[in-house]
């Protein structure tokens, strides 16, 4: 290449890394510098907004404000020859803010044509973004007040000469009645971020301060996450420390007691004007108390549910030091029958309440009573799926294959047997008292007979002999996860008998035949069937695979879940029950150890669901009732996109069998 001199405004490599002149093994090539880009916003390495705070000598700013550039602190130093200190910034009654600036923004001005910026009526990010423009060199701010009916701001001459104030290079503080900073001009050099060798010079910054406004540390993007939302970890609503107040906003900005109730009516704009701001989430996030029990905590606190370390004792094996990883792996493989079975459980107890899938404008007191139990109860049904997934993760970290089939018992302080049952008062209670945690019940919270036991149990396993366990701390983290969503399904449980109170059975419930002769419901029937055998067909797949597919299966599942829910939500109202019938797939032995044969690694499940596919198309077009056809149709459609993906995971087309076994519906 020719030696040409470098073209203006060229980016030049200061950190050490970029200084490399080849793609350094394991940076995107976002971390060159010819394609970098900026690092300003939360979700990065680092926030170009909080570096920015220290832009002027002297000076601490904070931009994360809508009223615009507050000034936090100011030294001795270089930008205050002329007496403004710290105390003139600090006073919360009369704070101080950046008012305007100036200073060479691109590299073809020249110092007698720097840009000057009024900052009157920005917010601060807006100031920022002007801040951010500023090029190395001389640069001027004017500081002062907001304007109010006593100061009405720096006067325009002052504005629109800053330039040549900037360059005669001496400031000035101008105070008015009792000793007030009315106007401050600080002249300076841009203050400078690194040091000789590019690195941010860690002097300048305090500990988090450059981290603090991003997603990770969490503060910024807290205020945003909704309780469905994946990263959120705080609740929306809790109650107050005493509980005198049962809902209240857990980001309120009154935090004076005792506080306002939340209000239903507060949606929008009006409810986060009444919420803490991203500026405040940065500087005052302690202010948020810990929530146990769904209270706050007016003080730290243990949450006494966790399960403690305790001594070593004996296993069901009877073995004296504990469970070993092959007695952890047994139990897993029993409570993931557990799940499915209660999963499904509360899904029929779901349909059989008389309430449709979705609440119309207008139901009557009785149809949104209904509505909010089944809401609840369809809550915990999906959350025992999600227990199903976390299970096989956990089963997987110890080398076992993937589990789905179903318990036929279930064990609290008597056996009971599984069953597809309406949601009876009887059957509600029952609901309660599996859920309950052990601490609520009379059982024996160590007792390893029941759900919750069991699993406390596992998690004192894998703390107490963590050194036994590979990846012991994910394990018991997997684990734990499950405890607390379980203790939460109790509580849910026990809203549903409050929302079902003083109603009795013949009103909230439907009656649900277990048989039917009409075309249309037994080809709901097979379809209901069908769409749970590809689920957990489908779930298999995806576990067996670990997620190499990049979690497309995961999400095709959760469609066929959807369209399952779907269809039996039709056969409710129709008055029919569905079946849940067991795929043949999990009617089969024990599943292998790792290092076996896994079934259904062939390609029979793909040619199994495929020839499903096929006689529920043909069904399709015989269907009388248009709106239950018009609702097989799009979950066709989501059915043959599935299995197609799931050909090319096994690398081949789907292939039709006229003797399918491993799906039901035969004979359509």
């Amino acid at each position: 290449m020719p030696d040409l001199p470098p073209p203006a405004g060229k980016f030049f490599p200061r950190n050490l890394t970029a200084r490399a002149d080849y793609q350094v093994r394991g940076n995107p090539s976002g971390s060159r510098p010819e394609s970098g880009v900026d690092n300003c916003f939360p979700g990065l390495e680092f926030d170009q907004r909080n570096l920015d705070t220290a832009f002027f000598p002297g000076l601490r700013v904070d931009f994360h404000r809508s009223e615009g550039a507050r000034v936090l602190s100011a030294t001795a130093g270089p930008p205050s020859p002329d007496g403004l200190v710290d105390a003139d910034v600090s006073d919360d009654l009369r704070p101080l803010y950046v008012r305007a600036l100036c200073g060479r923004t691109t590299v073809d001005q020249t110092e007698e044509r720097a840009v000057t910026v009024d900052c009157t009526g920005m917010d601060g990010l807006d100031v920022w973004r002007r801040v951010h423009d500023l090029l190395p060199g001389r640069i001027a701010v004017l500081v002062g007040p907001l304007p109010d009916r006593n100061y009405p701001g720096p006067p325009l001459d002052e504005v629109r000469e800053l330039n040549d104030l900037r360059l005669g290079g001496r400031g000035y503080v101008r105070r008015g009645a009792n000793d007030e900073v009315e106007v401050a001009l600080l002249v300076a050099d841009r203050a400078r971020y690194l040091d000789d060798d590019g690195v941010i010079e860690p002097s300048a910054y305090r500990p988090g301060e450059l981290t603090r406004s991003l997603c990770a540390p969490w503060q910024y993007d807290f205020r945003d996450c909704g309780c469905y939302y994946w990263a959120a970890s705080k609740p929306d609503v809790t109650s107050n420390a005493d509980g005198s107040v049962p809902e209240v906003n857990f980001l309120r900005r009154d935090r004076s007691e005792p506080p306002a109730p939340d209000k239903s009516s507060d949606i929008g704009s009006q409810r986060t004007d009444l919420e803490l701001t991203y500026g405040d989430l940065v500087r005052d996030w302690n202010v948020l108390p810990v929530v146990l029990d769904d209270r706050e905590q007016p003080e730290p606190a243990v949450d006494e549910r966790a399960p403690a370390p305790r001594p070593a004792r004996a296993g069901r094996s009877g073995e004296p030091d504990g469970m070993t990883p092959g007695q952890v792996a047994d139990r897993l493989t029993e409570l993931a029958g557990v799940e499915h079975a209660l999963c499904v459980e509360y899904l029929y107890a779901h349909y059989s309440l008389n309430a449709p899938m979705r609440l119309p404008a207008g139901a009557d007191e009785l149809t949104r009573r209904a509505h909010a139990a089944g809401q609840e109860v369809f809550s915990v049904a999906v959350d025992e799926m999600r227990h199903l997934r976390w299970v096989n993760e956990a089963l997987d970290m110890l080398g076992r294959r993937p589990v789905l089939d179903r318990a036929r018992e279930i064990r609290r302080e008597t056996v009971h047997l599984f069953g597809l049952e309406p949601l009876t008062l009887q059957r509600l209670q029952w609901f309660v008292d599996v859920e309950a945690p052990s601490q609520s019940s009379s059982a024996d919270p160590d007792d390893p007979s029941t759900v919750d036991g069991m699993y406390v149990e596992l998690h004192a396993a894998l703390v107490n002999h963590a050194d036994r366990f590979h990846d012991a701390d994910r394990l018991a983290h997997l684990i734990k996860l499950i405890i607390d969503e379980g203790n939460d399904h109790w509580k849910r449980f026990r809203a549903v008998q409050r929302h079902l109170a003083g109603l009795t059975e013949e009103q909230f419930l439907r009656p649900l035949a277990a048989a039917t002769t009409d075309e249309t419901d037994l080809e709901l029937l097979n379809r209901s069937d069908e769409d749970y055998a590809l689920l957990m067909g489908t779930l298999r797949e995806s576990f067996a695979r670990r997620d190499t597919a990049g979690g497309e299966l995961m999400r095709r599942s959760r469609l066929v879940m959807q369209n399952m829910h779907e269809t039996n939500h039709e056969l409710a109202a129709r008055g029919v029950g569905p079946r849940f019938t067991l795929p043949p797939m999990l009617r089969q032995q024990p599943v292998p150890l790792a290092g076996t044969e896994a079934p259904w690694t062939d390609g029979q499940f793909v040619r199994e669901a495929s020839a499903a596919a096929e006689r529920a198309r043909e069904a399709i077009g015989v269907l009388g009732n248009r709106s239950v056809r018009e609702m097989a149709i799009r979950h066709q459609t989501d059915t043959e996109s599935l299995i197609a993906l799931l050909a090319r995971l096994d690398g081949g087309a789907p292939q039709r069998t006229a003797s399918p076994s491993g799906l039901p519906g035969g004979g359509g």
